[in-house]
């Protein structure tokens, strides 16, 4: 239970920052 919680929480993040990064890139450009 706890590392299935742990891993969809990564996975959160990892979306989360990859949406974070794409847009400050897209601001940058």
């Amino acid at each position: 239970m706890s590392t299935d919680l742990k891993l969809a929480l990564m996975t959160t993040a990892g979306c989360l920052l990859m949406i974070v990064a794409f847009s400050f890139t897209a601001i940058l450009h």
